[in-house]
């Protein structure tokens, strides 16, 4: 009897495994009941209305201090999502496989030093996994996750919770469902392009850059190419207040970590609850001994299916790994040729000497020059332990040479191996 009750206990926790962080972030959305919106370093709560300006370096301390007085009294549990300017965060199109959400995003947070390199701190991302052609790009969104935790950390300081972070341009909804939204401020201007609700296109560019000609001009050949697609400008907060759309689409935003954990607790602590009523029904059910061979025959049922289920995300959460390591593997791994490196050491090797040619390919240096010694200019790439294979390609005259040589470092032929085997 007791063991069967243990072996009803262990059953429970494969029962309830779910996608819990999904789970999470789809319920904090849900629980926003008061909004903040960011233009222009003013900040206003669009639920009354009610604005106050910060000063032109505000941190986040000074924001939160800020929310809580345009809340005012409010004794409900307020639940806040803040509404950031568009230029906070970066885009990028991605070609992505047919995937589950989190798998996707494990594999896009592998190639986040490759995608954004100058961004070397833990990134958030925000995408939308669903798509209705198979080759269709995915437009993905970045944010530094550290500065959305501080963010909940200085509303935290104030007894307010900061249940999410969104883009302002991504919060406003226009009745043509494939437009086009150029959203200007300050700062910067971003364009955003939709194809039938779905996110099709996000640029944008600093205010400051467009003083320069060059980048001005393509900033307008940007625009132009949308120039059939309804544009609607957002230029100033009442613009953006009026096709502002309070819904609960969770695709583009961004969740701090610690508003993430007090909501998986929250989910935790109701699925603890529904399994210990499960486990006393189950308990009255294994007490009468006819049940005790169906229980353990859905048992087994139940654990080859979790076991096959647990194995078959993880099967597909390599296969991801795997396709983006071939797709990106033949540019990351292109062997580096140490061209700087060869330069500075053959000007030593061959200064006071004149070169007239030099052809590189493929770790291969070809040499061309005049010299009153060839020989000793032959003799000091020999030595250098950074040439291999130095030897005359041509006859040599009394003063021209001809000379190939190879990069130690480099090694092609591994490279073809492994990437091209065929060629």
């Amino acid at each position: 009897m007791d063991s069967s009750v243990s072996q009803i206990r262990d059953l429970l926790p494969n029962f309830f495994k779910g996608k819990s962080i999904n789970n999470a972030q789809r319920e904090l959305s849900k629980s926003v009941n008061a909004n903040f919106v960011l233009f222009n370093n003013r900040l206003h709560l669009l639920d009354s209305g009610e604005s106050d300006q910060l000063s032109d370096d505000f941190c986040f301390d000074e924001l939160a201090v800020e929310s809580k007085k345009l809340l005012g009294h409010r004794q409900d549990q307020v639940s806040i999502q803040l509404l950031l300017p568009s230029g906070d965060f970066l885009s990028t199109r991605h070609a992505l496989p047919d995937l589950p959400k989190e798998s996707l995003t494990s594999a896009l947070r592998l190639q986040a030093e490759e995608t954004l390199p100058s961004l070397e701190k833990p990134v958030a991302i925000a995408f939308d996994s669903s798509k209705s052609d198979a080759d269709e790009e995915t437009i993905v969104l970045w944010h530094d996750q550290e500065r959305l935790d501080n963010l909940f950390t200085a509303f935290k300081q104030q007894g307010l919770f900061l249940a999410a972070i969104k883009p302002r341009i991504l919060a406003i909804e226009f009745e043509d469902v494939s437009s086009g939204v150029l959203e200007r401020d300050e700062f910067n201007e971003t364009l955003v392009i939709f194809d039938d609700g779905r996110l099709k296109a996000w640029q944008q560019v600093h205010k400051i850059d467009l003083g320069q000609e060059e980048l001005d001009e393509q900033w307008r050949a940007t625009l132009s190419e949308y120039q059939t697609t309804p544009l609607h400008e957002v230029d100033n907060f009442e613009k953006l207040n009026r096709f502002y759309a309070n819904n609960i689409e969770s695709n583009y935003s961004f969740y701090p970590s610690g508003a993430v954990d007090v909501r998986k607790k929250i989910e935790k602590g109701r699925k603890m609850i529904f399994a210990a009523a499960t486990s006393i029904a189950l308990l009255c059910l294994a007490a009468s001994p006819f049940l005790l061979q169906s229980i353990e025959f859905r048992q087994a049922a139940m654990s080859l299916e979790a076991t096959s289920i647990m194995s078959q995300e993880a099967r597909r959460d390599q296969l991801a790994v795997v396709n983006f390591e071939t797709q990106w593997g033949p540019l990351n791994d292109f062997p580096e040729q140490h061209l700087r490196q060869a330069m500075f050491t053959l000007q030593n090797v061959l200064s006071p000497e004149r070169l007239s040619s030099m052809e590189v390919s493929e770790g291969l240096i070809k040499l061309q020059g005049t010299s009153s010694d060839p020989q000793a200019i032959l003799q000091k790439l020999e030595q250098d332990p950074l040439f291999t294979e130095v030897l005359f390609s041509r006859a040599t005259s009394n003063t021209r040479y001809y000379i190939d040589l190879r990069l130690s470092p480099v090694n092609f032929e591994a490279y073809m191996v492994r990437y091209f085997p065929e060629d």
